[in-house]
């Protein structure tokens, strides 16, 4: 830790500390400015996380719908499928009942 910081009148001061020991009597001192250095920093976060949430709903909204569309086409693809399955079936009965006429 620093030492205690010495003024030509005697008094000390701890680094980074609003307080000034003048004897026995501490005082608060004011800051210099009602915005500190650190809101600038704190709006700037605000903002860059404002953005990333904006961006990541955005994002979000798009593989939704992606989605949707995707099990829209899923549920095409089963009913092909089915629809192929029926087929299939009908062509080996069709050829079972070719089989046995040759035979």
């Amino acid at each position: 830790m620093d030492p205690p910081l010495s003024t030509p009148t005697g008094q000390t001061s701890d680094r980074g500390s609003n307080h000034i020991t003048l004897g026995d009597t501490t005082k608060e001192v004011p800051p210099t400015s009602s915005k500190l250095p650190s809101d600038g920093i704190m709006e700037e976060s605000v903002s860059q996380m404002t953005t990333m949430l904006s961006n990541i709903l955005e994002h979000h909204g798009r593989a939704n719908q992606r989605l949707v569309s995707l099990e829209e086409d899923l549920v095409h693809a089963r009913r092909e499928e089915e629809k192929l399955k029926a087929t299939i079936q009908a062509l080996e009965k069709e050829k079972c009942e070719m089989n046995a006429e040759w035979h």
